[in-house]
């Protein structure tokens, strides 16, 4: 729309708006009337002129003599054409209003953007990659410490088989295990690290992804244009961990996974084999007078709960060698 344009329906806009306001107006000679309305809008004379002509032409204004005097008013036609005028002003100040909002919200969306992928890149500088070139030991470690679990399973005291041994062998054994223990649960540890290296590299891509999808969605924009940098110092940062993550062999790191469940498997073994094979049961059961005569400091105390008795021995049930009940408070 051309300056012209604007400025005519500016002076238009402003004659009605005065002649709104006050229901018309009056004055000794028309060209008295046509002084205080220039007056009024702050324009020149010259210009009323023709504005006034041109509302007139569309009936929107009329000339109108009171007590012999002369002036104009709007036309209902105009009154019409200023509620127009109002409803535009007012859907006009609504969509700058709307404009506004959408600009702070698509604004804050960017700064959100921003400050994922910082978070990211800041959990991601903190990531410590294995080191690549002990997979190969690792694994060989792994796979000697299952033998060896396997092998020494084989060698586990069974209580019915020499029962007047088998506590002094178990606790040999149970020495043995508890050291396998240990290494099994270090050695899980480290296979996890490497195991997890899949998920990660597929976690990373991921988010790469993202990183460059909302890079192009923002960077035609003028007022992205430090977001956008921002989300590019970050996406190097990230691509870098990505291509150290992609030096590692992807065959290596798909047996350390199913290594992890077997080394998981095997710590559950180990805590069975460390576990004696006795299964004993009570086999004699006192009444309260013999429990009565039966404490002593280290015994449960009567604090006036009865019960109605106490095992006073136990009985493997697979190898049938006998012991006192190990006593406690039924209170």
């Amino acid at each position: 729309m051309s300056g012209d344009v604007v400025n005519k329906q500016s002076i238009d806009e402003a004659i009605i708006d005065f002649l709104s306001k006050k229901g018309g107006i009056t004055d000794q000679t028309e060209k008295l009337a046509l002084a205080r309305i220039t007056g009024k809008i702050g324009t020149i004379l010259q210009e009323v002129e023709i504005s006034i002509n041109r509302l007139s032409s569309k009936n929107l204004i009329r000339k109108i003599y009171v007590q012999g005097k002369v002036g104009f008013e709007l036309t209902p036609k105009g009154k019409s054409a200023l509620d127009a005028l109002a409803k535009a002003e007012t859907d006009r100040i609504t969509k700058k209003l709307q404009d506004a909002i959408e600009q702070e919200q698509k604004a804050k969306q960017r700064l959100n953007a921003v400050k994922k992928t910082k978070s990211i890149e800041n959990q991601l500088q903190k990531y410590k990659a294995p080191d690549n070139k002990l997979m190969d030991n690792i694994e060989q470690e792994a796979i000697k410490l299952l033998l060896t679990t396997k092998e020494i399973k084989e060698k586990q005291p069974i209580c019915e088989i020499n029962p007047q041994n088998y506590d002094q062998e178990f606790l040999q054994y149970k020495s043995q295990i508890e050291k396998l223990i240990g290494q099994n649960s270090n050695l899980t540890q480290t296979v996890d690290n490497y195991a997890k290296i899949k998920n990660d590299q597929a976690s990373i891509s991921a988010d790469i992804q993202n990183i460059k999808r909302t890079i192009n969605k923002y960077e035609p924009l003028a007022e992205a244009t430090a977001q956008v940098n921002e989300l590019k110092n970050s996406l190097g940062k990230i691509e870098l961990i990505q291509s150290q993550l992609e030096t590692f062999d992807n065959e290596k790191l798909t047996r350390f996974i199913a290594l992890r469940m077997e080394l998981r498997n095997n710590s559950r073994l180990l805590e069975m084999l460390k576990k004696p094979t006795h299964e004993f049961k009570p086999i004699k059961i006192a009444t309260e007078t013999e429990i009565a005569g039966y404490f002593d400091t280290e015994g449960p105390i009567n604090d006036g709960h009865k019960t109605s008795g106490y095992p006073l021995m136990e009985k493997c049930g697979k190898c049938g060698i006998k012991r006192k009940s190990t006593r406690f408070d039924i209170g």
